[in-house]
This record gives structure tokens, C-alpha cells and sequence, in this order.
């Protein structure tokens, strides 16, 4: 099979693709014909060696996270799929993932897919899997969030922070979006009840809570700087714990409210009530859509910024 891989941790440029042995299932998992992918962060942190955790680290390295495609052989103690199905999803964060979805097959557990809902494009369903359950997760479960509640979203215009406006609306959760001014209308249109340009004005400041939630998915803040806005009881998550974090974790212990970040896991519920949002109107934004040759160049327009959305990656007809 063809895939994109890191010879070994180094800058983005060192990715090439090369011709590699099929992978086989093993017991519990199965081989997906990858049909899309889409970026992440963890892409260009895993090549770079940012963040050795994110991977395995077994060179040559396939990059890549993020899947939609067709199971094209069932591992052992297999149920509920057969060859043919077309699933979605994204593999595990961890030093336990040795492949990746930049590649024309993948393996992947069978307990943490689910199948891609029809109509829904291969497009849409992989760039929905992370950004959409880091929201979800965040959200519902570390934050505890009800219909209701309120929700303040900072960096609301990025890939996990456009799906969380649509997904904390689906909680029935009042939605305050922190964005540059490039994005407000973009954001608006995935349906803040109020948008902040954080261009304009000092956002911490001009907000108004209490919400239940702040969602730093942009790790932009802190809880020490916007604990002022979190409500009792309520919850500051960040999507990139640091040393400070774990410094205001640890405070927020003696507080009425907490500090907490998110390790999003892929679990097939989940994404089975994605694909049910997808069918009550869930917006997945598209900013672009790349070639899995030029994978390396879409990770750069990432880290550069200003990406509304995900970046989407042409798997199964990308390589010429």
C-alpha cells in the first residue's frame, strides 16, 4: 500500500510517500480502505516530536488520525461489521498507535468506529471524529453541561471550536464565542447567540457570565485569568494542558469551580450520535481540502492560523 510517512522526527518537508506491506487485523480490529482523512494538530506534532505521546513512534511513521473508509478485512472476534461497511472515525492519541490515516489502509479497532451514516460524505465524516468528539467530550462529560447551561467557546472559528458551537447547541446550551475578526461572520453563521472579536476589545473582560463552561480550545487563556467568568460549579477545559494548567488544576481543587483538560477517546456512541446530528442539520465546516501528497503543505496553512474549520484530506485519490 502507499502511505505518507516520517522517515524520523523532523520537519515537515522530511515526509514522503513510500510503498509499504499491507497491515493485518488482529483480533478485535479491522483494515479500513481509507477514503479520507483530515488534519489535526497532533499531525505536525507528531512528525516534528513535539509530543512523542501522540504516537508510537515506530519509523517510517504514518502520520494521521482522523478516518473515513470501508472495512476491507475483519480481524478475529469481529461482530456487528462485515466487509463491505463504510465507517468513520479516529485512532487513539497514544504511544499504543502504531499507523496512521495518511495511508490507502489503516487498522483500527472495531469497538471505536461506527458506520458512516448514508449521505454523508467520507469528507464530512472524517473531519467530524476528532474535532467532533474533543467537543462532545469536553463539553457533556468533563464539563457537564445541560440544556440550559451556558457555554463560553474561545477560539470558536478552529476546527474543535466551530463544531463545539454546533454541538452545544444540540444540548440544548446558550452559546458566547471568543474569535478574530476574520471570523465573525463565520461564526455567526454556525449560530452564536454572541460573538465576541477578541481584535476589538479585551474579550475576558467585555464577556459576561457566569457560564457553566469556558472551552479554551485554542489554549489561549487560563483558569486563573477567566475563573471570574465560570460559575459555581462550573468548569474551565483547555484542550492543551501546560505546566500552568496543572498549577491552576491543583487550585482549583480549594475553589467553587475546576480546571480540567481533555484526552478525547474514540468511542463508537459518540460517534453514532454525531452521525444522528449530521442528520438534524450539524454543520462540519470545510475550510480546505488537500491532497494526501500535499498533506505537508496543509499542516503549514494549520500551524500559520486563521483556518476556519477543518482541513480535510483526500485520501483515496490524492496520491498523484
Amino acid at each position: 500500500m502507499r502511505a505518507l510517512v516520517s522517515p524520523a522526527y523532523g520537519p515537515l518537508e522530511s515526509m514522503r510517500i513510500v510503498d509499504l506491506p499491507l497491515p493485518e487485523p488482529g483480533p478485535g480490529q479491522v483494515r479500513i480502505r481509507v477514503q479520507a482523512s483530515a488534519l489535526n494538530p497532533a499531525d505536525f506534532k507528531s512528525v516534528t516530536g513535539e509530543m512523542k505521546i501522540l504516537h508510537a513512534g515506530v519509523f517510517p511513521m504514518i502520520v494521521g488520525f482522523d478516518f473515513s473508509g470501508v472495512v476491507d478485512v475483519l480481524g478475529k472476534n469481529v461482530s456487528g461489521l462485515k466487509q463491505g461497511d463504510e465507517v468513520f472515525g479516529h485512532l487513539p492519541y497514544s504511544r499504543g498507535t502504531r499507523f496512521g490515516t495518511f495511508a490507502e489502509y489503516t487498522l483500527a479497532n472495531a469497538t471505536a468506529l461506527a458506520k458512516k451514516p448514508a449521505g454523508i460524505s467520507h469528507t464530512i465524516a472524517a473531519s467530524s471524529a476528532t474535532a467532533g468528539l474533543t467537543a462532545l467530550q469536553s463539553l457533556r462529560d468533563i464539563g457537564k453541561l445541560a440544556s440550559g447551561g451556558r457555554v463560553l467557546v474561545i477560539g470558536a472559528s478552529g476546527g474543535v471550536g466551530s463544531m463545539a458551537v454546533g454541538i452545544a447547541h444540540k444540548l440544548g446550551v446558550r452559546v458566547t464565542a471568543i474569535c478574530g475578526t476574520h471570523a465573525v461572520d463565520f461564526v455567526k453563521e454556525l449560530g452564536a447567540d454572541e460573538v465576541i472579536d477578541r481584535l476589538k476589545v479585551s474579550p475576558l473582560q467585555t464577556v459576561r457570565g457566569p457560564f457553566n463552561v469556558v472551552f479554551d480550545t485554542a489554549a489561549a487563556f487560563s483558569w486563573k485569568t477567566s475563573r471570574h467568568l465560570i460559575g459555581k460549579g462550573g468548569t474551565y477545559v483547555t484542550t492543551l494542558p501546560t505546566m500552568t494548567f496543572f498549577r491552576d488544576m491543583l487550585l482549583s481543587i480549594v475553589t467553587p469551580t475546576r480546571a480540567r483538560f481533555i484526552i478525547v477517546k474514540p468511542r463508537a456512541k459518540d460517534l453514532d450520535l454525531l452521525g444522528i446530528w449530521f442528520k438534524q442539520g450539524l454543520k462540519v465546516p470545510i475550510f480546505q481540502i488537500v491532497k494526501v501528497k500535499d498533506v505537508a503543505a496543509g499542516l503549514k496553512r494549520l500551524q500559520a492560523g486563521a483556518v476556519h474549520g477543518r482541513i480535510a484530506v483526500d485520501v483515496a485519490g490524492g496520491w498523484d
